[in-house]
């Protein structure tokens, strides 16, 4: 059972969540689309229809994901290369030089962007595509979902990784700060249910941000406004990874070439002739 403050602040994130996603889509998509769609009742079933699989595709790799992520922490303590002083000999202390060019003033709205924001940007745009005018862009996002926590979870299970705020557990560098800690104590008993203090490289923050500023720029044509939203998103989502002392720069980039790989991945998946 989780502790009050904790169910409180879970709820509130839900909330604010929810609160963001139909401001987001009523932006993004506008009054004329959705009086459209519902003047078209087997639109919505036939799309629903089409994507079908793909999405079944990614439940199942988040149920396997999920199911297995003890397993994984295990194994990967067992079994996995300890990366963490190896990447620090490369970036040194890349991330703690960087947190101390930004302001205090800063670290509230990058708490804000990594937690709900980050919500925001992965949901939204599964449910604009919804109403796009071809299935294409849903099949490719949640696909390309799909390839990066796939691929991420292989990488978990065999590297071990603590991130900047917590280097000094395995390495000669000193920790980051943790000014998501320091703001939210309690956001620890939420991560932990999806997530371990080990899984930092690849970024799947990175990966999964970028992977939607990539397909928000392949659909801008359609999607203006929601691919201005989630350029700054994404933008800000990389940047307080390294701004909260959570991942290194070499998760970062690791997690860009996830993305650029979960994409290309994707369009081969979804293109395929008996795929449409």
């Amino acid at each position: 059972m989780l502790p009050t403050e904790v169910l409180v602040l879970f709820l509130t994130v839900i909330v604010v969540t929810a609160v963001g996603l139909s401001l987001v889509c009523w932006w993004c998509l506008g009054p004329q689309r959705f009086h459209e769609i519902r003047h078209r009742p087997d639109w919505v079933r036939d799309r629903l229809r089409s994507v079908g699989p793909f999405v079944l595709l990614l439940a199942l790799v988040l149920i396997v994901n999920k199911g297995s992520q003890s397993y994984i922490e295990r194994f990967s303590h067992a079994y996995g290369f300890e990366a963490t002083a190896t990447i620090h000999a490369i970036e040194g202390n890349f991330v703690v030089t960087f947190q101390s060019l930004l302001p205090d003033i800063v670290m509230p709205y990058f708490s804000a962007v990594y937690v709900v924001g980050y919500a925001l940007l992965l949901i939204g745009p599964v449910l604009i595509y919804l109403f796009a005018e071809r299935a294409r862009p849903l099949k490719l996002l949640v696909t390309a979902y799909a390839i990066n926590y796939a691929v991420a979870v292989v990488f978990y299970a065999s590297v071990v990784a603590y991130g900047p705020r917590n280097a000094d557990r395995s390495s000669d560098g000193s920790s980051a700060d943790a000014p998501l800690l320091e703001l939210v104590p309690d956001i620890t008993h939420l991560t932990a249910l999806w997530n371990t203090n080990t899984n930092v490289f690849p970024s799947l923050h990175t990966s999964l941000s970028a992977t939607v500023f990539l397909l928000a720029a392949m659909t801008r044509e359609e999607f203006r406004r929601w691919f201005g939203l989630a350029s700054v998103l994404a933008a800000s989502i990389v940047v307080a990874t390294m701004a909260l002392g959570i991942h290194w720069l070499i998760d970062v980039l690791a997690g860009i070439v996830l993305s650029l790989i979960a994409v290309g991945g994707a369009q081969r998946i979804v293109d395929r002739p008996n795929s449409q």
